[in-house]
């Protein structure tokens, strides 16, 4: 795999269990660079992109996956995302004038004061939306998602994070929902835990994913699945934008247009600005014009 971003999976048929590697370099380095975060949000925020990415690559899922952190500390809120097709894309937002702790852990510490863990799916195809909330567990990102899943899902799953450098890599191991298999490896799942706990962080941002699943698992039966690409991707468009503007009913679009000429909106994610003339937004402001009956409230 030639791209310095891509996401590996693998199942272990046998211990009904499956495996998710991902590598992040090039959408960390866009993501951050939208923002002039302090760094241990810019550590959190790569490390939270690095779980999306993960979390994305469920066997017959399909649309996106978002993680949020919000607090009522000095990071009001952060939001990684992923679709299934390797987009991705995230965003912190600070309290206006706190101070940002000068390490990750001190951060985290100050999250765990009240902070929220929310993981939502929304998939592509017009299924129901699912969103889960807990409050933040454990010493940091890790032990929080293992908690989350140990909790609310009922899934034990191991993860390993890593960043730094401006690289970032992950390693998930999660077991499934029994098959009803009668040769399933009873002790199989503690194995895989024992491999997990050999890792370090040097180690996974060293080597390659390739290299890195086979010295863990070379004496595993597994299945791999091809690598998939990923990339920093934000679906916003003009028309996204515009719907958007509809939804704010024609009194409130009407009133921005007395304060100034031209109504410009940038996206959060990616800082594309829109700009919005009182003609373009024709019906939107005016009902009795052509299509004035379509107007969003």
């Amino acid at each position: 795999m030639t791209t310095k971003d891509y996401l590996q999976r693998i199942v272990f048929e046998e211990i009904d269990s499956r495996c998710v590697y991902v590598r992040l370099e090039n959408v960390v380095a866009e993501v951050l660079a939208k923002d002039d975060y302090p760094a241990a949000v810019a550590e959190l925020l790569a490390q939270s992109l690095l779980v999306a990415a993960a979390l994305s690559s469920g066997v017959k899922f399909q649309g996106r996956v978002s993680l949020q952190l919000q607090t009522s500390g000095v990071l009001k809120l952060l939001v990684a995302d992923c679709t299934h097709e390797g987009g991705l894309r995230g965003i912190a937002k600070l309290k206006e004038g706190a101070a940002c702790p000068p390490s990750l852990d001190a951060l985290w510490a100050e999250l765990d004061q009240a902070g929220m863990l929310t993981l939502t799916l929304e998939p592509s195809d017009g299924g129901q939306r699912w969103q889960g909330i807990v409050p933040l567990e454990g010493r940091g990102l890790v032990e929080a998602i293992e908690a989350y899943f140990r909790r609310s899902e009922q899934l034990d799953t191991r993860l390993a994070l890593a960043f730094g450098n401006g690289a970032g890599a992950a390693l998930m191991v999660q077991q499934m929902p029994a098959s009803g298999s009668t040769d399933v490896d009873e002790d199989g799942w503690d194995r895989l835990g024992h491999l997990m706990a050999t890792l370090g962080s040097a180690e996974m941002l060293k080597i390659s994913g390739s290299e890195l699943l086979e010295r863990l698992f070379h004496q595993e039966r597994r299945r791999v699945f091809p690598a998939t690409p990923l990339r920093f991707d934000c679906p916003c468009s003009r028309e996204r934008v515009l719907d958007l503007l509809g939804s704010l009913g024609a009194a409130e679009l009407a009133s921005l247009f007395q304060i100034q000429e031209v109504v410009e909106v940038r996206c959060q994610f990616c800082n594309q600005a829109y700009e919005f003339a009182q003609d373009d937004l024709g019906s939107l402001i005016d009902p009795s014009q052509p299509g004035g009956s379509q107007t969003v409230h």
